[in-house]
């Protein structure tokens, strides 16, 4: 059974209830139900690019959409800072963040990377220790950081054979390239390349060890882009151990198109400036009092000025929605449909699957190649047959993807493989 949660006038729609148990074939049905994909293709592709809203979530981003165009000026004086504190607090519970405080709210996951690599305080001789993995998105970041402070960065490997790879390897590979001058480890949860999951867990429990024997001002921060974990795994915030994690609410969460958040612990908060005058209640007090608080927070980097408000105040009915279907749920459904597709590829002779089989080495992407196509022709195939898969957009890991999610179904992965088996 779902709700939809109609914010502006604060009531509760519920669906009719089923008199007998759901199956859980019928219960992922009622979930895909919610979303207004077209009929007319096989959605393997919208989860990791950008997603399709459920219904919640588009009648919460219309709820607020009339009552702005009703009433643009007052109303957005009125519920500005009492709903972004309701999506922080939101943000918070999914996360296991104990202050909603330490939460800013973005656009996007390459806004919240630009704001927090601009933002760090970071001095000649430090360093920025990134991998060779990673998205655009961060590289280009941490790329301009240090060119505006005159940092230096280094890419290292995180493995030397992915079909190989262990979750020991990734952790030894980062923490052997730590130097005392690394003030900033950035790294990715999930590859959108080839669907490899880091244990950013085990990583921040090293660089924990490590920080012990050094001053506060020299700690080693671990900064993590989160998007391809975030509403599918299970692990929350304090899980991960990390000072930084940035992600976005318009992929797994299937949130509104154009959010995103940034949540950090309150000491790691005190190391960025922001870069972007806030319009939270931070602006009030240097308004009136023409003085700043004394420490930095979630709120004080959330970017200011007019976003689509509509959109944002509607992210909390995308957390609603997910802690619905239930955190555990949606993993194991994910993984369950990912391991299917795994497998059914990794069986077919003339592909070659570039993501791990194991569950802890991966999550809701899986990369392949076909032999004698190259990646534009195999995604032009697919789509000929109304399939929608991607292609990552890396030079050194081009291949095609399926990202299987709570909207797909186990007949849809199973047409899927067989459009695969027949490219040959």
């Amino acid at each position: 059974m779902f709700r939809s949660f109609s914010m502006c006038s604060a009531r509760m729609i519920h669906q009719k209830q089923p008199t007998q148990p759901q199956s859980t074939a019928q219960y992922w049905e009622d979930v895909r139900a919610q979303f207004n994909l077209s009929p007319d293709y096989l959605h393997l592709g919208a989860s990791q690019f950008i997603a399709s809203n459920p219904r919640p979530v588009r009648e919460a981003i219309a709820n607020y959409r009339r009552v702005l165009d009703e009433n643009p000026v007052f109303n957005t004086l009125d519920m500005e800072n009492d709903e972004m504190q309701k999506v922080r607090q939101a943000a918070a519970r999914y996360l296991h963040l104990d202050d909603p405080d330490n939460i800013a709210l973005t656009d996007s996951t390459t806004m919240g990377l630009g704001m927090i690599y601009t933002g760090l305080n970071l001095q000649p001789g430090q360093e920025i220790l990134t991998t060779e993995h990673d998205h655009y998105s961060q590289h280009e970041s941490i790329r301009q950081a240090t060119a505006r402070t005159g940092a230096t960065y280094r890419k290292v490997r995180m493995y030397d054979r992915l079909h190989h790879v262990t979750q020991e390897e990734m952790v030894e590979s980062i923490v052997r390239a730590v130097r005392p001058e690394t003030r900033v480890v950035g790294i990715t949860w999930v590859h959108s390349s080839t669907g490899l999951k880091t244990p950013v867990g085990l990583i921040g429990q090293a660089l924990a060890d490590l920080n012990r024997h050094r001053d506060e001002a020299d700690r080693a921060l671990l900064l993590v882009d989160g998007v391809h974990g975030f509403g599918i795994e299970r692990d929350t915030f304090p899980e991960l151990s990390c000072d930084f994690f940035i992600t976005s609410g318009h992929k797994w969460l299937y949130g509104p198109r154009g959010t995103g958040l940034v949540a950090a612990t309150h000491a790691a908060w005190q190391t960025v400036s922001p870069i972007i005058p806030s319009y939270t209640e931070a602006m009030d007090v240097i308004i009136e009092k023409n003085e700043r608080p004394d420490h930095m927070d979630g709120k004080q980097m959330t970017p200011g000025g007019f976003h689509s408000l509509e959109n944002r105040w509607a992210f909390t009915a995308a957390f609603e929605f997910m802690e619905q279907l239930g955190r555990e749920r949606v993993c194991e459904r994910v993984h369950q449909l990912n391991r299917q597709c795994k497998e059914g590829l990794a069986a077919m002779s003339h592909v070659t699957l570039h993501t791990p089989l194991s569950d802890e080495l991966s999550s809701g992407i899986t990369s392949f190649e076909v032999r004698g196509y190259n990646t534009d022709k195999v995604i032009e195939r697919l789509k000929e047959q109304k399939i929608v898969a991607t292609k990552a957009p890396y030079t050194h890991y081009n291949y095609a993807r399926f990202t299987p999610g709570i909207i797909n179904t186990e007949e849809e992965i199973e047409q899927a493989l067989e459009a695969v088996r027949n490219l040959r």
